[in-house]
């Protein structure tokens, strides 16, 4: 072998070596990772934390924009506009794997795979607090109107009535 090897190194000039060195290294830039999973990765992540910002924001809009129609559609109200306030921005709830073994009770998360990332598995996901509202209505200053427009509010989230404010509607934006 060693011979055959020797013969075919012996018929080779300086140039045809020069050539082989050329494809070797081409052959290990084009074999070497660049990187790209990895900022594909980050891509992947920060689209779904937008997601979920969206999905949050869009859950906001929506309650405000359906308090706004039913309260609009109370006799005595007229034209409403609507502001929630929420004490935080919701939790997500991990499902957890428990080992005990026994005085020692270890928890892991639960993740899955999403073909490049690994995600925690959420169990149920709370929406954001009501902390408070306030409604500019145009019948907001008949003081049965803001009664009942305050009950409406109170039945159907939970704040306290003194975290209900309504007020009459300027003649402007009548």
């Amino acid at each position: 072998m060693n011979s055959i090897l020797g013969k075919w190194i012996k018929k080779r000039n300086k140039s045809d070596f020069v050539v082989l060195i050329l494809l070797g290294v081409m052959v290990m830039i084009v074999a070497m990772p660049t990187g790209a999973k990895q900022s594909q990765k980050e891509t992947q992540t920060q689209e779904q934390k937008g997601q979920q910002l969206q999905t949050e924001d869009s859950y906001k809009e929506q309650l405000q924009q359906q308090l706004k129609e039913l309260l609009e559609h109370m006799d005595g109200v007229g034209k409403t506009r609507v502001m929630l306030t929420f004490s935080d921005e919701g939790t997500d709830q991990l499902d957890k794997n428990v080992t005990k073994d026994g005085n020692k009770k270890e928890e892991t998360t639960v993740v899955y795979d999403t073909g490049d990332t690994r995600q925690p598995y959420v169990i149920c996901r709370q929406m954001p607090k009501i902390e408070g509202v306030v409604v500019v209505a145009q019948g907001g200053g008949n003081a049965k109107t803001v009664t009942e427009i305050s009950n409406a509010v109170m039945s159907l989230f939970p704040v306290e009535a003194h975290k209900v404010v309504v007020v009459k509607m300027s003649v402007q934006e009548e």
